[in-house]
């Protein structure tokens, strides 16, 4: 009886532990508010978990999420980059001036579409690291810059049509599941495992969260944060492709908000404003949040103007349990 007695408060025990563990993931803040709204919304309209309805939630959330991992790893890094949206239209625009105006072929157009993008990126990490600009002011330079430049060359007015075979990339599907979502699969498998597991992720991790000290270790901490802008300039560019072929169009106009709902998505999925913290797990709970959300009020008919103010609540929330977690809380200026 006394082992028995023994047994039951050992695993009383252990699973305490792993609850406490479980209530301490960054993640949990997103998580919890998700499986809630899907719930809600799935008992109020059962149209909401039907299979078209799902698979344009979670296309919807790759779009977000693409550019997500970028600004995770740049957030991660103590930086900020306000450009995204302007870069997602940088790449529409430049894939539909190469292959509906000059001809280019579709391969060669998304390998030239994807390098403007690191080479914006690079501009980007060009004016915080050597200029030594402030990354808010240098991205929100490159935010105008870039959007007016797409304005100058489009005069406002769509690109379009774009090749059939280009159009496959944004609408093509495998296995009955969009082209879209197997990438943010892959790349949510491959950002997880660079950031936690690699040298290169657990450097832009010290550097977050102290970079004095990731110098003294002999970290080229300029070098890394370079690098940064430039995978952010990518993403960005690649979430613009997908964005460009599904819409077979590409106009000065998008991505014009993206930056918002980026950011967001890494805040409400735990990524800290303040560097050094933050999973690619969840930034993609962040980005399937705000999909979720939309959908579940829209259909809910409630209007856009509480949508906003409710993810606007959940980053302040999110904020504030990032701040906790500092333990800045209650310390003194």
């Amino acid at each position: 009886m006394f082992q028995f007695n023994m047994a039951i408060s050992s695993v009383f025990s252990h699973s305490k532990i792993l609850f406490i563990k479980f209530l301490k993931m960054r993640e949990i803040g997103a998580l919890i508010p998700l499986i809630l709204i899907f719930t809600i919304a799935s008992i109020s309209n059962p149209a909401f978990t039907s299979l078209p309805n799902l698979l344009n939630m979670l296309r919807a959330s790759a779009y977000i999420f693409i550019a997500a991992v970028g600004m995770t790893y740049v957030l991660c890094g103590r930086g900020l980059d306000l450009s995204i949206g302007s870069q997602v239209g940088m790449s529409g625009v430049v894939l539909g001036v190469l292959m509906v105006w000059l001809k280019v072929p579709v391969e060669l157009a998304v390998i030239i579409a994807i390098a403007v993008g690191a080479l914006a990126g690079a501009l980007n990490g060009f004016l915080v690291v050597v200029l030594k600009i402030p990354p808010f002011i240098a991205t929100l330079a490159t935010f105008y810059g870039y959007r007016g430049i797409l304005e100058g060359v489009t005069k406002g007015t769509p690109i379009s049509p774009m090749p059939e075979n280009f159009k496959v990339i944004g609408l093509g599907k495998l296995f009955g599941v969009p082209f879209v979502i197997w990438f943010m699969l892959f790349l949510f498998v491959v950002a997880a495992f660079t950031l936690r597991k690699t040298k290169y992720g657990r450097y832009v991790l010290a550097m977050g969260g102290n970079p004095h000290s990731t110098r003294l270790a002999g970290i080229n901490t300029k070098k890394l944060t370079f690098s940064l802008y430039v995978l952010m300039g990518v993403l960005a560019c690649v979430a613009g492709i997908f964005f460009t072929s599904r819409f077979s169009s590409a106009q000065a106009s998008l991505g014009m908000g993206m930056e918002l709902r980026v950011i967001a998505a890494c805040i409400i999925g735990g990524v800290s404003l303040f560097g050094g913290a933050g999973s690619i797990l969840g930034t993609l709970i962040g980005s399937m949040f705000l999909v979720v959300l939309d959908n579940g009020m829209i259909m809910a008919h409630i209007s856009g103007y509480w949508q906003q103010a409710v993810v606007g609540l959940i980053i302040v929330i999110a904020c504030v349990v990032d701040i906790f977690r500092k333990g800045d809380f209650f310390t003194k200026d």
